[in-house]
């Protein structure tokens, strides 16, 4: 059997990978995507296979794609194991377990938290991966660790380094190395010119009473909770809507994002959601010679469409 892995692209996803392979004792494959990609990752599954999925909720418009892979998986000898945080309808829940998927979600904390309590993996430095990746994906930003991790994840794009990042936090004891922690000043320094940029050029709306704040983040701006968290607080927001050349993030303080995720066909939680999306070609054009305005006002458009 082999052992394939396939996690969500953000700290929490990385962490809960780290605690799935740590307690394999290692893997074959690994696969990072996003919840409406993960039934194009279990077509490249062989069969035969123990499969372990971290942090991807369910894709209604996906979902019966999801099923048929997982079917030939599991019919053919494999095993799935799934384990989330995110909301997951009854009808997707009662699907998955017929077919005989080990399914474990629970809302009550993070995936890294669903993982290690029921692996029940042991270790040292193990519950401080719990506490600092919960600490960034439930937005408390309580834990000094999480702050760091999160901008180690976010170093360089691209799965290779993502790869090497769970693969260093499978050997995690405690504390990080000098390397990583000049990764981590490196980025806080990048991250103040970043946001001096944000403050510039993000700006504000009401709908329907909802005051929305909104801004276009270049794929090399990684950091998409902290530059919502700013234009939240700058504009004293409702919403924060951060756009991208393919996809829209959505936090809020009250408001449920999810319900406007889901109808774009996309999911996450109630107050931190996204959504993929396609614009028109030549909008795409022009946000590759850095002309944004238009997609941004776009992207924008769409999501109060569905508010």
């Amino acid at each position: 059997m082999e052992k394939i892995v396939i996690t969500h692209t953000d700290l929490d996803g990385i962490v809960s990978a780290a605690l799935v392979i740590r307690y394999l004792g290692g893997y074959d494959r690994l696969y990072l995507t996003q919840p409406h990609k993960l039934h194009k990752v279990l077509n490249k599954v062989p069969s035969r296979s123990l499969v372990y999925i971290t942090d991807l909720g369910i894709n209604p418009q996906t979902l019966d794609e999801v099923i048929n892979h997982a079917k030939r998986i599991l019919s053919n000898g494999g095993q799935i194991f799934w384990f989330d945080h995110h909301v997951w309808e009854d009808e997707w829940i009662k699907r998955l377990v017929k077919l005989g998927v080990k399914l474990y979600v629970d809302r009550s904390t993070c995936a890294a938290g669903v993982v290690f309590k029921n692996l029940k993996i042991k270790g040292k430095g193990v519950e401080e991966l719990v506490r600092a990746a919960c600490s960034v994906d439930l937005w408390r930003f309580d834990y000094w660790l999480g702050n760091f991790l999160s901008r180690i994840v976010g170093y360089k794009g691209g799965s290779r380094w993502k790869e090497y990042v769970i693969n260093r936090l499978v050997e995690f004891n405690g504390t990080l190395s000098e390397d990583l922690l000049r990764i981590v000043e490196e980025q806080v320094n990048r991250e103040l010119r970043v946001f001096s940029k944000v403050l510039r050029k993000s700006g504000v709306i009401v709908h329907r009473g909802l005051r929305i704040a909104y801004y276009f983040k270049n794929n090399e701006e990684h950091l998409t909770s902290y530059i919502a968290h700013l234009i939240m607080s700058r504009y004293c927001a409702d919403l924060a809507l951060i756009c991208r050349r393919g996809s829209v993030s959505l936090r809020s303080r009250g408001y449920d994002v999810r319900r406007v995720a889901l109808a774009m066909g996309g999911g996450g939680h109630p107050r931190a959601a996204g959504a993929p999306l396609k614009p028109p070609i030549i909008l795409r054009i022009l946000s590759l010679i850095r002309i944004t305005k238009p997609q941004l006002k776009w992207c924008v458009n769409q999501v109060l469409k569905h508010i």
